[in-house]
């Protein structure tokens, strides 16, 4: 099978069980280093996992720490293996549809350049869009990190905590509006 396409789809299901095989032994180590974590909290300082069970430990350890971006990788890789046949055909409707519409002339024909620029570039953009889902999914399900993750299961507010910061030297000369209050007293 000399297929680039079944070649192609061959290494990035590959590539794509390497992923899922690393992020399930990552998640298993973290697991492991959860319980030490855990433990050695309750010896040493044990005001920090006050009111939290070890159950509930793990889970905010892993959560926090895991490689999340394996998942999102393979899942971008198996999208974009599954929607090149798609992506072809739709491609190569539209591509006939369009030249018989303009009655372009036969240099607009399948096989030529113009034919093989608009369908190398339409699978990419193709194959981009999978990758801009997972993406996407990958920054707008990010986990709390996990000291903040602790502190809310302990209980601890952290909404109201505020941070104060000097404004960096080259913006002393700023004035930042937030709710249409000045952000320091002198203004």
């Amino acid at each position: 099978m000399t297929d680039p396409f079944f070649l192609s789809a061959v290494i990035a299901v590959t590539i794509a069980m390497g992923l899922l095989i690393r992020w399930t032994i990552a998640v298993a180590g973290l697991k492991a280093d959860a319980i030490s974590e855990y433990q050695n909290r309750l010896s040493d300082r044990a005001h920090t996992v006050e009111g939290v069970n070890q159950a509930a430990f793990v889970r905010l350890y892993v959560d926090g720490h895991s490689p999340r971006w394996t998942l999102y990788a393979a899942a971008a890789l198996i999208a974009a293996i599954l929607i090149t046949p798609i992506a072809i055909f739709g491609l190569q409707a539209f591509w006939v549809w369009i030249t018989h519409q303009v009655n372009a002339s036969d240099v607009f024909a399948p096989g030529y350049y113009p034919w093989m620029f608009y369908t190398f570039f339409g699978l990419v953009g193709a194959w981009a869009f999978c990758g801009f889902i997972a993406a996407r999914f990958h920054h707008t399900r990010a986990p709390e990190t996990f000291n903040a993750a602790l502190m809310r299961a302990r209980g601890e507010p952290l909404d109201d905590v505020e941070i104060h910061r000097a404004p960096p030297a080259w913006a002393r000369k700023a004035r930042i509006m937030a709710a249409g209050k000045p952000a320091r007293k002198d203004d």
